[in-house]
């Protein structure tokens, strides 16, 4: 069977007109310029409008504007803004020089324009930018458009030159404080009124006022600058230093260096400069001038000092120049000469540095002479370098060559060993029960200089700690009488001790390896410690075991009670027995009778005397028969 289809009618698609627009400028604002552009935006009005495949979006003019810089076209700007917005399809053009004279701004805007779908065509060179060989043609033709630019430039500034040196220039301000100038007699004239504030100001330099006062002197007088500003230590240094004030004018301060970016920049020698002197009536005479160029060389002078040594010393390391430092250390001045490389940020050197003292006497030494003599200096040596090794070598105008060698570093002896504490078998072993931290060794001030064992946090700012010292010795002792030992075994220690805890009463809890724990409970009294405590209680009850006598109270520094044997002090009688403090019977007591805190109602009712022991112990007998030793 035979298929058939149906052909729908097609209706001729309508394209829609393409917004067109034009751009046209001039680089000078002259009259038959003005008439350029004008027939220019005429011409173009009147070909979009003719056309029925564009619209017209408008003739965009930039009058008295350089196209070397985009930046201060605003007609230009205010096209690119409109395309960016989609009002205009394709832009006019009369020529590559009259869209852009600088490579580079033409090829990104026109590549910019491209990326929206808008076309650039130019006239005279027949370019669209949207062909193919578009911007080919475009770079080329734009490079010769710069270049003609930077010709013309050229040109513009050989004119220039050439009026300089004929004096035919006129001025580039036609108004500066004190002047105006006469188109007429191509010259300045003074202006009376300004003029005195003039001369005042000058005066006041020459007498030593800084450019801050000047400046604050002349606003308080009420005195502006030609744009009615108040004055600023710039300002002022800017009319000090103006010759056209001694009737004179200098041109070519500052020249162009790029026609494309128009950089102005300070002459410093490269072009020449032309000074053309009696030009113009002047506000100041020459005298008084003279003394502002000397008061000016002062003032230079004390900015940037110079010295004997100054652009003398070069390094022979990195070759940069040397130069001069002053600063107090310990309360006395020094000054020293050093390599700039060493305060300049990348760079090192390891150049040596000399002391200006030492400096002057090398080189008095070296010019045979008995001391420096700076002029001399000045008239004889040309130049002086610093070796790598220290010494200097000296070059003098007439050639000859003198080298002073730096002596050998004197020879430092050997340092002696520092001898290192040997280790000890209680290191890391001992800690405080109080605070946790390890305890540490010392040796004790006393006679005879006995090794013993503190916390360490007692030796740390800002903190303290209630804990008991022990000496090394008598740990020794309390192992072996917990171990059950009659000699103390090293061996056995590390073997067996994993750590000991020392509690606030002085008790050791020995930690062994095995897992149990072995303590030694005791009461370690301090006599370093004094407490104010008077107890009546033991009044009668403490009893010398060497002479059968009472103890006594006796109050020490009319602050501290003490108790003591009366036996001491009895006629045909030999005591030996130790004095105690009664706060110290009163800790062993609470000891003994497994209490908190001293109570001496319940010290009446159990117990019936103290004895003091020979060796210094304390034994207490309760009235119920049993006997507690407190073991000093």
């Amino acid at each position: 069977m035979r298929k058939i289809s149906r052909i729908e009618p097609k209706l001729p698609v309508i394209q829609a007109r393409k917004k067109v627009a034009a751009y046209a400028r001039v680089s000078r604002d002259t009259e038959r310029l003005m008439h350029s552009v004008s027939a220019q935006i005429s011409y173009y009005s009147t070909l979009i409008q003719k056309n029925p495949e564009w619209e017209y979006a408008g003739v965009y003019a930039d009058m008295g504007i350089s196209g070397t810089d985009t930046a201060r076209r605003s007609e230009f700007l205010r096209l690119l803004a409109d395309c960016e917005e989609g009002k205009i399809d394709i832009i006019l053009t009369k020529s590559i020089s009259r869209f852009a004279r600088n490579t580079v701004d033409l090829l990104e805007t026109v590549r910019h324009l491209k990326n929206l779908g808008i076309e650039v065509q130019f006239e005279k060179e027949n370019i669209h930018s949207l062909s193919e060989d578009g911007e080919l043609m475009l770079t080329l033709l734009a490079s010769f458009a710069q270049e003609e630019s930077r010709s013309i430039s050229e040109n513009v500034k050989w004119g220039v030159r050439k009026r300089f040196q004929s004096g035919e220039i006129g001025a580039a301000n036609k108004h500066i404080l004190g002047y105006r100038y006469d188109d007429e007699l191509r010259k300045y004239v003074i202006i009376p009124e300004e003029a005195e504030g003039v001369r005042w100001m000058f005066q006041m330099y020459i007498e030593g006022v800084s450019l801050r006062e000047i400046a604050g002197s002349m606003n308080r007088a009420g005195i502006r600058t030609t744009l009615g500003n108040d004055f600023q230590e710039a300002s002022v240094r800017q009319l000090i230093f103006n010759e056209v004030y001694a009737g004179d004018i200098r041109r070519q301060k500052c020249y162009m260096a790029d026609p494309i970016t128009k950089m102005k920049v300070k002459n410093c020698g490269e072009l020449p400069q032309y000074y053309m002197a009696d030009c113009h009536e002047a506000i100041i005479d020459r005298e008084t001038y003279a003394k502002v160029q000397a008061e000016m060389e002062r003032r230079a002078g004390l900015v940037n000092p110079t010295y004997p040594f100054t652009g003398k010393i070069k390094c022979g390391t990195c070759g940069q120049n040397f130069t001069r430092r002053k600063g107090t250390a310990k309360g006395k001045e020094y000054i020293s000469w050093f390599c700039r490389a060493k305060k300049e940020a990348g760079m090192t050197c390891t150049s040596r540095n000399y002391s200006e003292q030492d400096l002057m006497g090398i080189c008095a030494g070296l010019m045979g002479a008995d001391s420096f003599d700076g002029e001399a200096f000045e008239r004889t040596v040309r130049l002086i370098t610093a070796l790598p090794d220290g010494s200097l070598e000296m070059q003098l105008f007439d050639g000859e060559t003198r080298l002073w060698e730096m002596p050998p570093k004197p020879v430092k002896p050997p340092r002696k060993p520092i001898r290192k504490r040997p280790a000890h078998i209680f290191d890391g072993k001992i800690f405080c029960g109080q605070c946790g931290r390890r305890y540490g060794r010392a040796v004790s001030e006393s006679k005879d200089r006995h090794l013993y064992w503190y916390c360490r946090a007692k030796s740390h700012h800002g903190v303290t700690c209630d804990s008991v010292n022990y000496p090394d010795s008598e740990i020794k002792e309390i192992f072996c009488l917990v171990m059950g030992l009659e000699v103390f075994d090293e061996g056995l220690f590390t073997e067996t001790v994993e750590r000991m805890v020392v509690q606030k009463a002085g008790s050791i809890n020995f930690h062994l390896k095995d897992g149990t724990v072995r303590a030694y409970e005791t009461l370690k009294l301090r006599s370093n410690r004094h407490e104010n405590t008077s107890t009546d209680e033991f009044t009668g009850k403490i009893r010398c075991a060497s002479c059968g006598n009472i103890y006594h109270r006796y109050c020490c520094y009319g602050k501290y009670t003490y108790w003591r044997c009366s036996g001491k002090s009895k006629v045909r009688t030999e005591c030996s027995g130790r004095d105690f403090q009664d706060s110290d019977i009163r800790k062993v007591s609470v000891y003994l009778m497994g209490k908190e805190e001293f109570d001496g109602d319940e010290f009446e009712k159990q117990v019936q005397e103290l004895v003091v022991l020979k060796d210094g112990s304390l034994e207490i007998h309760f009235y119920d028969g049993r006997a507690e030793r407190w073991q000093r």
